[in-house]
């Protein structure tokens, strides 16, 4: 099987290997291609840099991102023209603290987005991911696992808006935060006047293992139309002791124990996930917790 992939340093290309119908200028994605492509993206960001994707009707893309931002500010700007469907798992690999990242989704009739976010980088990130949904039978499915330790402050908005009718935004966004670690979730559904026939669920959840951390978990639902379907679920939680001893008493150290418990309160993230590209991605770093 063909790997492509490009390789980022803010907006300037260090390698790449891209399919035909996929093109990168400046800091401009294109995708317009009938054919299922698969791109790996891996970008290294170290001052405030702005990326646009623009896919084209119809066209199916699956995207493997890593990012690694130092001292950076991302802005991330993605259009999904009619038809097309993009599924997409970002992996947080920064290594340095106050870093920002903004995303937004311009989704159009019968545009189906699933994006996977792994958020267990070393250090603190404010993220703001917006995705709108523009067209009718537009669909966006977001899904976060995120780990906050030490005196990391990680801090993020998702906010799925319904701007047309018959459209569907869900989130399953999970939390763990050890030590000092600092973790804030709001969940926003907004469906404005007149989207009759749409959805908006949520689920925010978060486990919190120390005294010390700080967690919050915050669902916000802005409903202004009466033929919708909307839910959502918080809840910040302590870590069973009885859990951690019982691991213990089987042999575990502590640290292994805390991992394991780690690693299964994160894993609900993958078991909601219909893409398998997505679903493997999640796997294989969500295995790496605590290593």
């Amino acid at each position: 099987m063909i790997r492509y992939f490009i390789t980022l340093c803010n907006l300037s290309v260090v390698d790449q290997h891209l399919p035909e119908g996929v093109s990168y200028t400046e800091g401009l994605f294109t995708f317009d291609t009938r054919e299922p492509i698969t791109l790996t993206v891996n970008y290294t960001i170290t001052e405030e840099t702005h990326y646009q994707y623009h896919i084209s009707a119809l066209s199916r893309v699956s995207l493997i991102e890593t990012k690694s931002l130092d001292h950076a500010v991302m802005h991330k700007e993605v259009t999904v023209e009619e038809g097309a469907t993009l599924n997409q798992f970002v992996n947080n690999d920064s290594i340095s603290s106050d870093n920002q990242h903004y995303e937004t989704y311009h989704i159009q009739q019968n545009a189906n987005v699933q994006v996977g976010y792994a958020e267990l980088s070393d250090e603190s990130l404010n993220a703001f991911y917006h995705y709108h949904l523009e067209g009718e039978n537009a669909n966006a499915y977001v899904r976060m696992a995120i780990l906050s330790k030490e005196t990391e402050k990680k801090k993020y908005e998702v906010h799925i808006k319904h701007h047309s009718p018959h459209t569907t935004g869900k989130m399953d966004n999970y939390g763990v935060v050890k030590d000092k670690g600092y973790l804030v979730i709001d969940g926003i559904g907004t469906i404005t006047k007149g989207q009759r026939g749409s959805e908006s669920h949520q689920t925010n959840k978060i486990m919190v293992f120390d005294p010390e951390c700080y967690a919050s978990a915050n669902p916000y639902l802005f409903i202004d139309e009466y033929d919708v379907k909307a839910s959502h679920a918080a809840g910040v939680g302590k870590m069973d002791e009885e859990h951690l001893y019982y691991l213990q008493s089987r042999g575990l150290t502590k640290k292994q124990a805390m991992q394991l418990i780690t690693y299964g309160y994160l894993k609900p993230v993958i078991e909601v996930v219909d893409d398998e590209m997505i679903k493997e991605q999640f796997e294989t770093i969500l295995s790496k917790v605590g290593d």
